[in-house]
């Protein structure tokens, strides 16, 4: 596979960055890949969780609170905020995961996003949305949404759930998806897949096709 960095970028806090993170870093070591888990956020919540895990992956896992390319996949955890920090990881970063919730707060952040990146010579492809919690069960808070995010060809990684034992088993230092039902864990793997392949794609030099259908109406 190609060497890789993600970064976890979004102004707004509490939209997933930091648990989206632990996960894709837990897929790509459960895969035998090297990690290099990257924490850039003052709290280090991501160094916290990694390091109950850590004893797992030995040999596989590096945590650290600072950039670099020791790893096959390197996650780099962002600061809820567009700082200096950021912008080092944007730059560094090869693709830009930004997680949105269904709500008018996360939605209306977007734009401040994407126009950091742009400021930062960043393609709108390297930076794709995971929509987290576009659930079914709140259809009309989705249907909100979705109308906020028509128009702006935004490009989609992936559409995950929220998943209340995950919480749990992160703080509990069990696997991301111990007790989770293949079906499922099935969003958060084909998130880790979608990326790669789109990288690839992109080294490639097929960008604007990377990601495969344009997702313009965010449902």
């Amino acid at each position: 596979m190609n060497k890789i960095a993600i970064a976890m970028i979004n102004h707004k806090g509490g939209v997933g960055k930091t648990t989206l993170a632990l996960i894709l870093s837990q897929i790509a070591l459960e895969k035998g890949v090297k990690v290099a888990a990257v924490d850039l956020d003052p709290q280090r919540n991501f160094t916290d969780a990694m390091a109950l895990v850590r004893e797992r992956y030995e040999g596989s896992l590096k945590v650290t609170d600072q950039i670099n390319d020791d790893g096959d996949v390197i996650i780099l955890d962002c600061p809820p905020a567009l700082n200096e920090v950021t912008r080092a990881a944007l730059e560094f970063a090869d693709i830009v995961l930004v997680p949105v919730n269904p709500d008018m707060f996360s939605l209306l952040n977007l734009g401040v996003v994407y126009d950091f990146g742009k400021r930062h010579e960043k393609a709108p492809e390297q930076l794709a949305i995971v929509k987290v919690g576009f659930s079914v069960k709140i259809k009309g808070l989705a249907e909100i949404a979705a109308t906020a995010l028509a128009g702006n060809q935004y490009a989609v990684a992936g559409d995950i759930p929220v998943n209340k034992l995950i919480p749990y088993n992160i703080v509990s230092g069990r696997l991301w998806s111990a007790g989770i039902p293949m079906p499922a864990r099935a969003p958060y793997k084909n998130l880790y897949e979608k990326t790669l392949k789109a990288y690839k794609s992109m080294l490639d030099g097929n960008i604007k096709g990377a990601w495969g259908v344009i997702d313009n109406a965010g449902a």
